[in-house]
């Protein structure tokens, strides 16, 4: 069975507007495309945010250009403040690393 394509689906307000945003890796570079176009000005934008990619989870900071970096810039930096989004990964965007301890709660 084939695996599917990682990507991120978002939805939120973007300059006011509900928009549904993709993200996904070409040649090893995450690639936002807003309502089925590309805009690179909003890549480039997108760019500068990967590069400081908020912490998930508040301990874990993604490497930069991976999709967990593109999850949570969507999660908590690209989209208008007040605006909360909806993101669904779709296929292995990474893993966060984690300590199995028993009795540990994340």
């Amino acid at each position: 069975m084939l695996q599917p394509i990682p990507k991120i689906i978002a939805k939120g307000k973007y300059l006011g507007v509900k928009r549904e945003v993709e993200v996904f890796l070409e040649d090893g570079l995450p690639i936002i495309e807003i309502d089925g176009e590309y805009d690179e000005t909003i890549q480039n934008k997108f760019n500068q945010l990967l590069k400081e990619a908020p912490a998930i989870g508040g301990t874990y900071y993604p490497p930069e250009n991976s999709l967990l970096a593109a999850y949570s810039v969507l999660e908590s930096v690209f989209f208008d403040d007040g605006s909360i989004p909806t993101i669904e990964a779709i296929g292995d965007i990474g893993k966060i690393p984690t300590y199995d301890l028993e009795g540990i709660v994340y």
